[in-house]
């Protein structure tokens, strides 16, 4: 029995990997460049046009009326190939939960259309230098007059920065902080770095971001919890989709161990033979398989058990990115040289599952959670 997915979710399931399988698998590795690719903007652009960036709008809206289970079923098949713009869409769909939770129906009927249709991208503007699991030190200043807010600090990390962006900044007003929509009308005030290089993750387009009094409506606040309530809330959905990801990894890097296990011969026999490589098999998939059933459970409970929602967020996070880091190191163990040949996909699965463990908040950060949850 599948203990989560519905038919209908199975169905998606399906169509979100063929859709992968022939539209991001034959360039993914084009995306993958240290340089960057000149196709990422063009990707991203299909992904709107194909739905998948309004899984969870509403209908009403132009989305699609899904799930979080829905969006992480999609995100996990992104991630076996191209595991920054699942970076990309996890932060995107962060922002599209902040806007249908805490957003005014002037918010949502302005940006969750345009959101949906892939029009504008929603990205996190949250990290600063000094700010990075501990947000409470964020120094970007919101200088609130009237009907505008004028926005001046250093946002690190920020991706799909110089596509049409729909930054949640996170700012503070004297002693109060506040998340203000920031969109691109206006770029003389918004200034980027040049394009951060990375380890993995290098389909997503990564920047530090300077808002140099960038002004926006001091009705684009969103409102309705504490500041860092809402950048948790954000958080969590982001860090469920990213554990999607390192699913993704863990399918694609689990599926190429056992084909090279199976073809590659040494003394005479398959190393599949060895039972040291069938023991290191077998862990992967169990492993796997736990880290999908708890993402899976993650993703459902924000809408089936809420009070739950940010304890599996952490969990799924925390053992999910494990997984992927650990397992696709031994699959390229198994794969021996090769393994590290930068012409061979185990090579950017390996790099890419490093990172599943430190965006959108460290395998640390999620212990801390968890003892919170436990009341430590």
């Amino acid at each position: 029995m599948n203990t989560f997915l519905s038919a209908a979710q199975k169905t998606l399931q399906e169509q979100y990997v063929k859709f992968v399988d022939e539209v991001i698998a034959p360039v993914a590795a084009e995306l993958d460049k240290v340089e960057g690719s000149s196709c990422q903007k063009e990707i991203m652009s299909k992904l709107g046009q194909n739905g998948y960036l309004g899984i969870t709008v509403a209908k009403d809206l132009g989305g699609q009326g899904g799930t979080l289970l829905d969006a992480a079923l999609f995100v996990e098949a992104l991630g076996a190939q191209a595991a920054g713009l699942a970076l990309a869409v996890s932060s995107h769909y962060s922002v599209v939960e902040l806007i249908s939770r805490f957003g005014s129906e002037t918010q949502k009927s302005r940006y969750l259309p345009l959101l949906a249709r892939g029009e504008c991208f929603g990205a996190q503007a949250f990290s600063e230098e000094k700010a990075g699991s501990d947000l409470s030190l964020i120094e970007t200043i919101a200088e609130v007059n009237g009907a505008e807010v004028k926005l001046t600090g250093v946002k690190t990390w920020v991706v799909s920065a110089d596509l049409p962006v729909l930054l949640a900044v996170l700012g503070k007003n004297g002693e109060e902080k506040g998340v203000w929509l920031l969109d691109g009308a206006d770029r003389s005030s918004v200034e980027l770095s040049a394009r951060k290089g990375t380890m993995g993750f290098r389909s997503a387009r990564l920047f530090d971001v300077n808002l140099k009094a960038a002004k926006a409506s001091a009705d684009n606040q969103l409102k309705g919890a504490d500041a860092l309530a809402l950048a948790s809330c954000a958080l969590d959905v982001s860090k469920t989709l990213l554990a999607a990801c390192a699913l993704g990894l863990c399918q694609e890097g689990l599926s190429l161990a056992a084909q090279r296990a199976n073809t590659r011969e040494q003394f005479g026999a398959p190393i599949a033979k060895n039972q040291g490589v069938q023991w290191k098999l077998a862990d992967f998939s169990t492993d796997a398989a736990a880290a999908r059933l708890l993402t899976y459970r993650a993703a459902w409970s924000r809408d089936g058990a809420p009070a739950e929602f940010r304890k599996f967020a952490a969990m799924a996070k925390s053992y999910a990115a494990r997984t992927a880091r650990l397992h696709s190191g031994e699959a390229v163990q198994i794969f021996g040289m090769l393994g590290a040949s930068c012409d061979e996909p185990l090579e950017r699965i390996y790099r890419d599952a490093k990172l599943t463990e430190i965006f959108e908040g460290t395998s640390e950060l999620q212990k801390v959670i968890l003892k919170e949850e436990l009341g430590v």
